[in-house]
């Protein structure tokens, strides 16, 4: 069984949507890549003036990527060890009533209740206490 997790439409959107999720697309690419370029010029400098800071903060930046690709690896296989050993729990569905239930437990005869089922409008009186003593 093959399922698609990724739902691609694209080519039933008109010409015109499609050429501007394209160019908007690569717009925000090249917005994105210039953000980055005056950190790469300062990097650029230093490495051409100071050439052991730059191996330390490019070894800096590799041991902080392969630590957080082994976080991520970890999260990952705890999640799916907990979704294989952990199943969840799911709610048992509820046992319908029958009448004689809701007559038991009120302390009603089961006729006067189907009566007021009946009724487009019920009266259902209270004593003092709040307990149901008739439905009318």
């Amino acid at each position: 069984m093959k399922s698609n997790l990724i739902i691609d439409l694209r080519q039933q959107l008109p010409w015109h949507k499609r050429y501007l999720s394209n160019t908007s697309t690569a717009m925000l690419w090249a917005v994105w890549l210039l953000l980055w370029r005056p950190l790469l010029l300062l990097l650029g400098v230093i490495g051409i003036q100071k050439p052991h800071i730059v191996n330390n903060i490019m070894s800096a930046f590799t041991l902080i990527l392969q630590h957080g690709l082994i976080a991520l690896m970890v999260c990952a296989l705890s999640l799916l060890l907990w979704n294989r050993f952990i199943p969840a729990k799911t709610p048992q569905q509820a046992q319908q009533k029958l009448l004689t239930d809701y007559a038991d437990h009120f302390a009603l005869n089961a006729q006067e209740i189907e009566s007021g089922r009946q009724q487009k409008v019920s009266t259902v009186v209270h004593d003092e206490n709040g307990k149901i003593i008739s439905i009318q």
